[in-house]
């Protein structure tokens, strides 16, 4: 079967599916809600299929137009990527590089990369979006970015990686604490202790549940924080303990103890991902090597 699709109308269908309405879709492509309405009817038509499920108040995907949406995101991504072919002769790094890093990251290592990818690479034009985990691979896959900077998690798809570095969990309490003492904490230790965590959405938290075991220890529901260097106000003030990973050690003050964690999974993988078959794929595993030398020098990859 032939299609006659309009790329115009891919964009149209990506994102409306990244919004919540028709209205916040056309406002956010900068067109009219017929106009969109129109493009996705003719998405239909095309593909013989209907996309979305109208029925409710909010627009929903049927699991059709999910499949249209992910391989739509492939095909602008690809098409994004061409005018790279026709440069693939420059030096390496030597232009833009969209680059997302997660929060529990970028504070810690972003400047060490700004300054010493400015000394490496004087050509290169960083640009950099600070984004949870699942923002940024959706942005990835767009081609909204070239590589993100992530710890990794099981549901990473679609992609190539680089390994970066073992970044190992330490615990961190309030100074004066029973357990401040320590040379070396286990889960055992944790049971009855109140854990701080960061809030939904931030796949350290997922990690440091995964290394405390989910059942044995009673997470502190009523403080949740954005950033760890909130956490780590919060532990100052005797308010719980949490885990910090080795990279984020900086932040600890000189109130707060920090100790080994001892457990199966107590530490986290960093890894820099990108969209399988990039044409700039060798750039990608250079950044990588770059920021193990200059930026983790302290953690084994």
């Amino acid at each position: 079967m032939t299609v006659n699709v309009n790329l115009r109308h891919l964009r149209y269908l990506v994102t409306l599916s990244e919004s919540s309405t028709f209205a916040a879709a056309a406002k956010a492509a900068g067109i009219t809600q017929s106009t969109l309405s129109a493009a996705i009817q003719g998405l239909e038509a095309e593909f013989g299929h209907p996309l979305i499920d109208r029925s409710g108040r909010r627009m929903q995907l049927l699991p059709f137009g999910e499949a249209m949406v992910r391989r739509a995101r492939h095909i602008l991504a690809e098409i994004q990527e061409l005018p790279e072919y026709a440069a693939q002769d420059i030096m390496p790094l030597g232009k833009h590089l969209r680059l997302g890093v997660i929060p529990s990251v970028a504070p810690f290592v972003l400047p060490k990369l700004l300054a010493s990818l400015g000394e490496a690479y004087p050509s290169l034009h960083l640009r950099v979006r600070e984004g949870l985990t699942q923002s940024l691979l959706t942005e990835l896959a767009s081609g909204r970015l070239d590589a993100a900077f992530l710890a990794h998690v099981p549901s990473l798809e679609g992609v190539e990686m680089a390994e970066l570095g073992k970044d190992p969990f330490y615990l961190a309490v309030r100074r004066g604490h029973p357990l401040a003492g320590r040379a070396q904490v286990t889960k055992a230790h944790l049971a009855s202790e109140p854990l701080l965590l960061l809030d939904q959405g931030h796949c350290l938290r997922e990690h440091a549940m995964e290394a405390l075991g989910r059942d044995a220890i009673a997470e502190e529901n009523d403080v949740r924080a954005a950033s760890l260097l909130t956490l780590v106000q919060l532990v100052e003030a005797g308010m719980g303990i949490t885990l910090l990973p080795k990279i984020a050690l900086e932040a600890a003050g000189t109130a707060v103890q920090l100790i080994p964690y001892s457990a199966p999974k107590a530490v986290r993988t960093l890894v820099l991902v990108w969209r399988k078959g990039a044409v700039r794929a060798e750039d990608y595993r250079l950044l990588a090597a770059h920021i193990r030398e200059h930026c983790l020098p302290d953690l084994a990859a």
